[in-house]
């Protein structure tokens, strides 16, 4: 059954890119309107990755806080690495679309919906509707910061790879432990092998 909603549901994901750990999407509707600067003008929203981790945290309570609703999809690694992370972010959009019943969906970038029945022409992809639509950059910053917390806890099982730090991104440290360490279940596999390959060129050409 779909969750009933009025005003913009706004979309978006974190950990796309990332070598190891789930992708996180986030869809968010706000009070029509609802303005963050009329409640804490002190927090300056912004798309997430520009946010230190504090001023992460302090959006997300100030959204859980304000929100009409906030739903989430995990996309897990296994699922990401049978079918690919451009099939499990899609997924992952269908999915909340489906559940959610709004007159407005915006997701952040580029993006082709299919077939989503009567939901189709409700459906607006925005290139950086992350950094002005404010649904959609609360969805950035709850799926950011849902993520990292995933990342945190698995940070405890696996220290040996950083990602308190680099979240499962490709950093150098990351890709150094993977070097030293080898993989776990929680990598994606083509992932690492192409961030491993892109690596090994460049230090041909040092």
């Amino acid at each position: 059954m779909a969750t009933k909603s009025l005003g913009i549901c706004g979309l978006d994901e974190a950990g796309r890119g990332a070598l190891a750990g789930p992708m996180v999407v986030a869809a968010v509707v706000l009070g029509k309107d609802f303005k963050f600067g009329d409640v804490a003008p002190e927090i300056v929203m912004k798309d997430s990755k520009q946010m230190s981790n504090l001023q992460r945290e302090k959006a997300f309570q100030l959204i859980k806080k304000h929100s009409l609703l906030i739903e989430l999809e995990i996309m897990t690694v296994q699922e990401i690495n049978k079918m690919g992370v451009g099939w499990a972010n899609m997924e992952a959009f269908k999915r909340l679309i489906r559940k959610i019943d709004s007159n407005q969906y915006i997701v952040d970038g580029r993006w082709r919906s299919g077939d989503l029945g009567d939901k189709t022409p409700l459906v607006q992809c925005m290139i950086d509707a992350d950094e002005i639509v404010s649904s959609t950059m609360s969805a950035g910053i709850v799926a950011k910061y849902k993520h990292d917390q995933i990342m945190l806890g698995l940070h405890s099982q696996y220290s040996e790879y950083g990602w308190n730090t680099n979240t499962g991104h490709g950093t150098q440290q990351h890709i150094k432990a993977i070097h030293e360490y080898g993989t776990n279940e929680h990598h994606r596999v083509r992932f690492v092998e192409t961030a491993i390959r892109h690596a090994s060129e460049r230090m041909k050409f040092r």
